[in-house]
């Protein structure tokens, strides 16, 4: 059975990018590239040995999950996307090892997710509850008094803090997308002040509809008669 890469099944074009990727990729499609500073630029390098320079820059494509390689553009001032990384870069990556977005894992130059801590079980909590109680009723503690007493004094000894006013703090909220020009994976700042207003005009009390352009006709009056207007 042949196994392509993702260099073989992607039509590539040239392109440029006007800076280098950040430090985010995929633990599992890491391969030989590796995050450092070379000459002054800060991003992946893939040592290569038998060649002169050593270290040669590479960048990874998050759409098409290939690793290529650049080279800089002086002139420009940009980066140049020129072909995906060959072989000798050994950063190749199978189709059968591409996975979702949801499950590649832990990411380059970021913690681990720290491990879910199982909550205690209610069984064991009625256990030690039991336990507890049968300890009390043995030993006679504390001082043989009677359940109402003791129900008395747990009454005494609990002391009721009034609750604290939260206090309400917005924090804009950010997303996580791939640049469709550079295929780099970058953050963002969702626009919440847009969704904020459409909300009220949503929720809002309806307003009253503004007078029509029409003036309003007032009723008629009877004709006023003056005295002189008796006179022949």
């Amino acid at each position: 059975m042949v196994h392509f890469t993702t260099r073989e099944r992607w039509a590539f074009t040239p392109y440029v990018i006007e800076d280098r990727g950040e430090q985010n990729v995929p633990l599992i499609y890491l391969n030989a590239a590796r995050w450092r500073m070379v000459r002054g630029s800060t991003g992946y390098f893939v040592n290569i040995p038998t060649r002169p320079s050593q270290y040669y820059p590479v960048e990874f494509n998050h759409i098409y999950v290939c690793w290529c390689e650049i080279t800089w553009n002086a002139p420009e001032a940009v980066w140049n996307v020129v072909q995906p990384a060959g072989p000798d870069y050994r950063c190749d990556i199978f189709k059968d090892e591409v996975q979702t977005a949801g499950n590649v894992g832990a990411l380059d130059g970021h913690p681990p997710p720290a491990p879910r801590t199982p909550a205690p079980s209610t069984d064991s909590q009625e256990e030690q509850g039991s336990e507890w109680s049968e300890d009390t009723i043995e030993s006679g503690q504390p001082g043989n008094t009677t359940e109402e007493e003791g129900l008395a004094n747990l009454a005494e000894s609990i002391h009721i803090n009034p609750p604290k006013m939260a206090t309400m703090k917005e924090v804009p909220g950010t997303e996580e997308i791939i640049h469709e020009d550079t295929g780099h994976r970058i953050q963002r700042v969702v626009n919440i002040v847009d969704d904020e207003a459409a909300l009220r005009r949503a929720t809002g009390p309806d307003r009253a509809d503004p007078p029509s352009g029409r003036l309003e006709q007032l009723p008629e009056l009877p004709p006023i008669h003056l005295p002189q207007d008796n006179q022949p």
